[in-house]
């Protein structure tokens, strides 16, 4: 039995290497290919959108390493969603000093999806860059990625990110965990393809009106937009270099606001999809529900049938464990001790990502969250 257990574990150590470095070697191979085929004397006209609500304490710093860009054919739209702080008379008053920059105040519902749907009406770029109003871009940032437009196979780009207010406390190591993660299983397109953060994501613009509006009430634009891209023939890439830098949430309380958002907005648009009749999205919901949900039933039939599928399922806990955990082997923010950081804190991460999970999956079909939680920003 003790052979058979350490065994197992030996396996699953070496699987979730397997496919963790397999993920990372396919984004790398990806990043590649678009850079090396690119050519810099392709320089078409961008627009970088950015949408705002309340973001006085971020917006000045965004709009100046947008600025700041060495690619300078861009034209920077920023929309205000009628911010009851002084986001907008910030913005604004940049216009003065940058003749490129036009901040509007939204006419329509709130929420980010009209924003995009209300700054593409005046945009004129050829790209279309979106960005949150937390981002910051390093100089090379625009110019990179524009080049690599000028391989008619790529259709969009959606660009690395790394948090640039990280701190050694545990509300930002779970979340370098979580997204390493991210990068390392779906960004890398090994078991499902489109998965995308809109936060650093470049469309073609003809891409990008196919799939417009994108639905005002929807709490997920990425994902909203990640659900009319896979029924195209869209050739997407994932570029691991130059990162979009991105603010990490820094309480508890914020992080599970924003990914019950995150994980309410993702079921409701299955529900839509599969309404639709794609009922793929019903098979992915059930399995999720699976899996949320088996320690319940794994112990009843443990309890009442004699069976050792408790045991199974502890088993495949210690996998995603293993496979969470060694995603963040070459974590850039925790550094040499980023293998230890992710043995002790992903038990955390995953209760964490559990709890929500079921939170999310009971209120999904009950639109019981239908507004935007807004995170606090740092001011940096």
């Amino acid at each position: 039995m003790y052979y058979l257990t350490g065994a197992f574990y030996v396996i699953s150590i070496l699987i979730s290497l397997i496919i963790v470095l397999y993920g990372k070697y396919k984004n790398e191979k990806r990043t590649n290919y678009l850079h090396e085929n690119r050519n810099p004397d392709y320089t078409p006209f961008v627009s970088v959108i950015i949408p705002t609500w309340n973001e006085e304490e971020v917006i000045e710093n965004t709009i100046r390493t947008v600025e700041n860009s060495s690619y300078k054919n861009i034209e920077i739209i920023v929309i205000d969603d009628n911010s009851t702080d002084n986001t907008f008379n910030i913005a604004k008053n940049l216009e003065n000093e940058f003749s490129n920059l036009k901040v509007l105040l939204k006419k329509g519902r709130k929420g980010k999806p009209q924003s995009i749907n209300e700054a593409m009406e005046i945009a004129k770029g050829d790209i279309i860059l979106l960005i949150d109003a937390d981002a910051r871009i390093p100089k090379n940032y625009i110019s990179s990625h524009i080049f690599c437009f000028s391989n008619e196979k790529v259709h969009m780009i959606f660009t690395n990110f790394e948090a640039y207010n990280f701190k050694f406390k545990p509300v930002h190591i779970i979340q370098e965990i979580y997204f390493n993660f991210v990068k390392a299983i779906f960004y890398s397109n090994i078991f499902v393809k489109m998965i995308f953060m809109g936060n650093g994501v470049f469309f073609r613009r003809d891409l990008l009106e196919k799939i417009l509006p994108v639905d005002p009430e929807t709490l997920v634009d990425d994902f909203s937009m990640a659900t009319k891209l896979s029924k195209m023939k869209v050739k997407e890439y994932y570029s691991t270099y130059p990162y979009i830098g991105i603010q990490f949430v820094s309480n508890f309380k914020d992080l599970w606001k924003q990914h019950k958002r995150w994980y309410v907005g993702g079921f409701r648009e299955m529900f839509k999809r599969i309404k639709e009749g794609h009922f793929f999205y019903l098979f992915v919901y059930i399995l999720i529900g699976l899996l949320i949900f088996s320690p319940i039933y794994t112990l009843f039939i443990d309890i009442f049938f004699n069976t050792n599928s408790f045991l199974y399922l502890f088993g495949l806990v210690v996998s995603v464990y293993i496979l969470m955990a060694v995603s963040s082997l070459d974590s850039k923010k925790m550094g040499f001790f980023s293998l230890l950081y992710s043995f002790i804190f992903t038990p955390l991460l995953m209760l964490f990502e559990m709890f929500v999970l079921i939170e999310s999956y009971i209120l999904g079909p009950l639109n019981k969250v239908t507004e935007w939680y807004k995170v606090k920003r740092e001011k940096m």
